[in-house]
């Protein structure tokens, strides 16, 4: 039976050659792997030209050195059997051989692909020296054909990019215009007819109804947006103002609890005021955000914890709930767009799963860092980071050094 040699090469990621060794003599082929040794390739013995063959179905070789003389097939027509398949009709075949120089035969030889003829006793340095070429040559060959994938590889993901750039600007348009324009409509007629005050009962609650999921589908436009525009820009952009994170915090902390007025907001501030530079319409949305995950995911009697504070030029805020933990496997994942949490129930399908991506797209857009901490124990707390001045800029090279400062909290 045939088998391989394995030679050590100098580094184990050094790409190897196979060598291909025939001879029906094992003394032979002990003398052929002495000699060849010293290339550090991958050399398989076979000692027969049946064996040749069916070792050739198994993989890819340099170059074969094959006996002329062998019982049933000899070397000659084991080469005519090797050029007829097309995966190997190019393969260097190198014959040895004890047979005199005649010249029919020699010719013969190079009739049936032999690339060299060799006659034993063959010289060490020559034969090392002529695989060493075709080991090179074949070497070179896959190097080529595999940068020639990698080349098609890239192609194909910068077309499906392109692809998937043209249909988020389709998208852009779709949900900026062709959705937004009807929808206003909507909206303004439910509003309209819910002042006027003169609507009987059930004509209220359905103009409230239609409000409502209004409302709900301009939220979902105004995500996609957003989603749509951090995918595009690199980032979401910024409109930094001077202003208070803790008043702006308050506005907030009101409007939830006035829409769920059974759960607790504790504010834990270590100072009135907390002035910087922010666009706080972007950061209301982030608090607003991480505040509703807190209060969807804990226990209703559980109060929910909204904690900012100061050092150097950072400002810090953080949002703590007391619910069961985050898994870990969704961990790596949390902030990936349309990625969706647990409730006790089971999936929440009330959600698009973009919140905490469009949240810290726009925590990074300030030059800041969104990290998360979630155990059995301590519960869940998202803490972002911010500089005190926010720059009015895309940011797409990932957060600042202040940003960059923070340890991710994933536990």
């Amino acid at each position: 039976m045939p088998h391989s040699v394995l030679r050590s090469t100098p580094g184990e990621d050094t790409p190897r050659a196979r060598i291909l060794l025939v001879d029906d003599t094992p003394a032979n082929l002990l003398s052929l792997e002495a000699i060849l040794e010293p290339l550090g390739q991958e050399l398989v013995l076979a000692r027969s030209g049946e064996e040749a063959l069916r070792e050739l179905l198994r993989g890819e070789f340099a170059c074969i050195l094959m006996d002329v003389q062998m019982p049933g097939l000899d070397g000659l027509e084991t080469a005519n059997l090797i050029r007829a398949r097309e995966r190997t009709s190019h393969l260097p075949i190198l014959f040895i051989t004890a047979l005199s120089r005649e010249a029919a035969f020699v010719t013969r030889g190079y009739a049936e692909g032999a690339v060299d003829y060799l006659l034993k006793p063959v010289d060490p340095d020559i034969l090392r020296a002529k695989v060493r070429v075709f080991v090179m040559l074949h070497l070179r060959g896959e190097q080529v054909k595999r940068q020639a994938v990698e080349l098609a590889e890239r192609r194909r993901a910068e077309q499906a990019a392109q692809r998937a750039s043209e249909l988020e600007q389709q998208l852009m348009g779709i949900v900026g215009h062709d959705i937004r324009t009807p929808l206003s409509v909507v909206l303004t007629t439910a509003k309209s007819q819910l002042s006027g005050g003169a609507l009987a009962p059930a004509q209220q609650k359905a103009f409230e109804r239609v409000a409502r999921s209004g409302e709900r589908i301009q939220h979902i436009v105004e995500l996609l947006m957003d989603f749509t525009r951090s995918r595009l820009g690199g980032g979401l952009p910024v409109m930094p103002r001077a202003g208070d994170l803790n008043a702006l915090c308050r506005e907030v902390v009101d409007e939830l609890q006035v829409a769920r007025p059974g759960r607790i907001i504790r504010c834990d501030f270590s100072r009135d005021s907390l002035h910087g530079v922010w666009d706080l319409e972007r950061m209301g949305q982030v608090v607003a955000n991480l505040l509703d995950n807190a209060l969807k995911y804990s226990p209703e009697q559980s109060a929910v914890r909204l904690s900012t504070w100061e050092k150097l030029d950072a400002v810090f805020l953080e949002v703590h709930n007391e619910g069961a933990p985050i898994p870990r496997s969704l961990l790596p994942h949390l902030f990936e767009p349309f990625r969706r949490g647990e409730d006790s129930r089971g999936l929440d399908r009330s959600s698009l799963g973009l919140g905490l991506y469009i949240a810290r797209a726009v925590v990074e857009s300030h030059g800041g860092r969104l990290t998360v901490r979630s155990s059995e124990g301590e519960g869940t707390s998202f803490r972002l980071c911010l500089p005190r001045r926010a720059e009015a800029r895309l940011l797409d090279d990932g957060a600042s050094d202040v940003g960059k400062s923070l340890v991710p909290m994933m536990a």
